[in-house]
């Protein structure tokens, strides 16, 4: 009887242990999280991280509204500047930078990014190895250009994009899927070749691969829009537009919304329609100095 008495109180005592240890350990995880969130200096560690990644890139970061988040992370607003011409300063608005704490036991130790893009998500995952990998969901393409271009291509773009040893110079191999809905291009330029100041371009899918500056474009589609093409091929990025190289298989398909001039001015180009009433455009020359035939 002793015995038994004994072995029932013995484990009645672990459990009340373990119901005092969980207690203790969710106490000691709130404790920490709010220490951690309140006196880890938030602004230093946002000056440090962006000072690093400045020097790595060579891109000039504006940061503020720094907070320390649980898991451990912190919490932005961020402004990029870069020298890309045609494109606005990038605003990521609560941009939330945290380790993946996975990786820290994997010899690879990585980073993962998420916050508000032009009305839209974007997520990034950053590794030291050089793998990165991106999703981008209902970014909005305006407000991403700058506002004085001769013509602006706008829509909701998502997908991904998936990427091994990628380096700083941008070499490395990947691939990726894109989609561009409710896609429009407006501006005075296009007058140039028959069309309105805005065209409805519908829906844009762009899938493919590249290896160090080869970029294969397996699949270009556009459908529901005034005017419809498919096609693929290749460009070779250089340091400049006019040392990026095309080489791109387009096949224009009008519709019966078409403008009747952008018809006129198809035909003036000396293009022949096929049987089935598309047209093929072999797109060559530099990014800066197309050539068609």
């Amino acid at each position: 009887m002793k015995r038994i008495s004994f072995f029932f109180f013995s484990w009645q005592n672990l459990a009340g242990n373990r119901r005092l240890f969980l207690l203790c350990f969710v106490l000691f995880v709130a404790s920490a999280s709010l220490s951690f969130t309140i006196f880890f200096p938030a602004d230093v560690l946002q000056q440090r991280l962006l000072q690093e990644v400045s020097d790595r890139t060579g891109l000039k970061l504006y940061g503020r509204d720094a907070t320390m988040v649980f898991p451990p992370g912190l919490r932005m607003d961020l402004t990029i500047f870069h020298d890309i011409p045609e494109l606005a300063e990038i605003e990521l608005a609560g941009l939330q930078i945290s380790p993946l704490w996975g990786s820290l036991l994997s010899g690879s130790p990585a980073v993962d990014l998420s916050g508000e893009l032009a009305g839209g998500n974007i997520d990034l995952d950053a590794g030291q190895d050089g793998h990165v990998n991106l999703a981008l969901e209902g970014v909005t393409l305006g407000p991403l250009q700058r506002t004085d271009l001769p013509y602006h291509i706008d829509g909701e773009l998502s997908g991904t994009l998936d990427c091994q040893n990628l380096s700083a110079e941008m070499t490395g191999r990947g691939v990726f899927s894109f989609y561009l809905k409710n896609a429009q291009v407006r501006g005075a330029a296009l007058m140039l070749l028959g069309l309105p100041e805005s065209v409805s371009a519908g829906e844009l899918h762009l899938t493919g691969k590249f290896d160090q500056r080869r970029i294969s474009l397996e699949q270009v589609l556009l459908v529901g829009g005034d005017l419809e093409l498919s096609g693929g091929g290749n460009i070779l990025i250089g340091e400049t537009a006019e040392q990026t190289r095309l080489n791109l298989n387009i096949r224009l398909h009008p519709t019966s919304t078409t403008p009747d001039n952008f018809r006129e001015f198809l035909k003036i180009t000396g293009l022949r329609p096929t049987v089935d009433g598309s047209y093929l455009l072999r797109i060559g020359g530099t990014l800066a100095k197309p050539s068609i035939r």
